[in-house]
């Protein structure tokens, strides 16, 4: 019976076993909680323009992965559009793997020529094999590479350090600590490094040694995947407004006390080439993070 009675505590004690405070605006600033969501996560995007439209300030914001990056393009410029932004971050990054690609390209082609003129009689031989080269480098630079990534925010964002940003910000990753790993929330240092640790995903980027990498996504964590308990932890006095794009309903315990309005956007299963191609699936993930935002907003 003793066991049982601790069990029905511990349960009481769990994830979303109480109901924060109400959400008021009035009453306390609001912070802007993005949680991860691979490539829909671009849907964070329609959300920060429904809360624009619908007059809510925001105070502070606190992203996992995909919700870290989009949290800093719009934490860093916050009266700018953010999805203006991010495409133009995104544009950026493409002319970033073009380059590296062309570059790729012209060191393989220089030493297959070079091979081929020492190894064959032939005049057409280099240049055959120098072509080859340059195709051979352009099909083997990564179109998703995160340390390409991190350079190319850390130009867009110009360098900008946490700490002075204009509106306050956090992003969560995972840090190796011996044989684990242990939940980091950065309120300090490069936004750029910053977020490069929290989208550190190697399903989003292929060539990503997870067993060399400094930090890692903190998506295989439920509460730092719609981080509201650290955003609260973080922000003991804000009302939090958490954009779930995961799927999952959030998880905190009964440390967090901050008055909660959770908008669950249902995922689209985006694939993150889409992204760079700002097609029609793109606009729709972003429309859906826009509408349903907007609904969660008028009926509170």
């Amino acid at each position: 019976m003793a066991a049982l009675v601790r069990l029905a505590l511990l349960l009481a004690l769990a994830g979303c076993a109480h109901e924060p405070a109400r959400f008021d605006p009035a009453r306390r600033p609001t912070c802007l909680v993005l949680s991860v969501g691979g490539a829909d996560g671009v849907a964070h995007l329609g959300a920060i323009a429904a809360v624009k439209q619908a007059g809510l300030p925001i105070s502070c914001v606190v992203g996992s992965s995909m919700g870290a990056l989009v949290g800093a393009v719009y934490a860093t410029a916050p009266t700018e559009d953010a999805r203006l932004r991010f495409e133009a971050l995104v544009r950026s990054y493409a002319s970033a793997t073009e380059s590296e690609a062309r570059r790729n390209g012209l060191g393989l082609a220089l030493l297959f020529g070079a091979a081929a003129k020492l190894l064959s009689d032939s005049e057409a031989a280099p240049v055959i094999a120098a072509g080859g080269g340059y195709l051979l480098g352009l099909e083997a630079t990564d179109k998703l590479d995160r340390d390409r990534l991190v350079k190319v925010m850390d130009r867009f964002f110009a360098g900008r350090r946490i700490e002075g940003l204009p509106v306050p910000f956090a992003a969560l990753y995972q840090k190796r600590q011996g044989s684990g790993v242990s939940l980091v929330t950065a309120r300090a240092g490069n936004v750029a490094e910053a977020v490069g640790g929290s989208v550190a995903n190697p399903f989003l980027f292929p060539g990503l040694n997870v067993n060399r990498a400094a930090a890692l996504d903190p998506g295989a964590d439920r509460a730092a995947a719609i981080p509201v308990e650290e955003a609260c932890h973080v922000f003991p006095g804000a009302n939090l407004l958490a954009i779930n794009v995961t799927g999952q309903p959030s998880f905190w315990s009964a440390k967090m006390t901050c008055p909660l309005l959770e908008v669950a956007v249902a995922p689209t299963g985006l694939p993150p080439d889409q992204v760079l191609a700002f097609g029609g699936a793109y606009r729709m993930a972003v429309d859906r993070g826009y509408v349903s935002t907007l609904q969660a907003l008028g009926k509170r």
